[in-house]
């Protein structure tokens, strides 16, 4: 009621004033006209926040939806994860759930970021088998067994891959960029002509990555990532050699 009797007082003066002062024009400033037209900076943060969380949902969804873990197995989630868990166990083919999605966004796979994309090889045996051209990025591969194995011309950037079993594999021409390799047993390792930067063979649990016998020949990287290498004690003089000297 108040806004009403304030609304009229108001309005009636300036009748008054028009009628006083005939050529005197009560415009809005343009400036103010146009303020009008705009949209708030806060509703077009929300818009865009909104648009933000449906499609972090849509991709949830998706991944549900394509997921054959939860049928596959019994438990909770935490479970689920486990590649060991998953009907018929720790198969090449389980290599390939998730690949597109876990090539793209390697960095949120391995971090936990899209839990429904997660693949935990803790304890998978995939030794003696030709693993040519897999998918690895953005894996959990934490106390897995891979010696003599052929893992050439494979995407496994950024793989979680601490404390595994590395002997004798072949990485020719693999993608390894920001792998984690530390504390893995490493010896014989082949790592030609493949992309290191970022990767690292330091501690894990206490121990060193075992890097006796690696050969480097061709290794992309970077003057840090050498400098880095060059800390283990268990990497030999060919090995130095390959990555520039230490």
């Amino acid at each position: 009621m108040l806004k009403a009797t304030r609304h009229y007082t108001i309005r009636d003066a300036s009748r008054r004033i028009r009628t006083k002062f005939p050529k005197t024009q009560a415009a809005i400033p343009h400036h103010q006209r146009e303020e009008k037209n705009e949209p708030s900076t806060s509703t077009s943060s929300t818009v865009s926040s909104s648009k933000t969380l449906l499609a972090a949902t849509a991709l949830a969804v998706v991944l549900s939806t394509m997921s054959p873990v939860g049928s596959a197995i019994a438990g909770d989630d935490d479970d689920k994860k486990f590649v060991r868990n998953m009907l018929g166990g720790c198969t090449p083919d389980k290599l390939d759930l998730f690949k597109d999605v876990r090539a793209k966004f390697s960095m949120e796979a391995s971090t936990g970021a899209l839990p429904e994309a997660i693949l935990d090889l803790d304890k998978c045996d995939y030794s003696n088998i030709d693993l040519d051209a897999k998918v690895l990025s953005g894996l959990i591969a934490r106390n897995a067994n891979f010696e003599n194995s052929q893992l050439t011309h494979t995407e496994m950037s950024r793989t979680d891959a601490r404390g595994s079993n590395f002997k004798g594999v072949n990485f020719k021409d693999t993608n390894a960029y920001s792998t984690r390799f530390d504390g893995s047993n490493m010896e014989n390792a082949n790592f030609e002509n493949v992309i290191l930067s970022g990767a690292s063979f330091g501690k894990y649990n206490g121990e060193w990555a075992n890097m006796k016998g690696a050969n480097f020949e061709g290794a992309l990287l970077s003057s840090s990532d050498a400098r880095e290498l060059c800390k283990n004690p268990t990497l030999d003089l060919e090995g130095q050699m390959n990555v520039g000297g230490c």
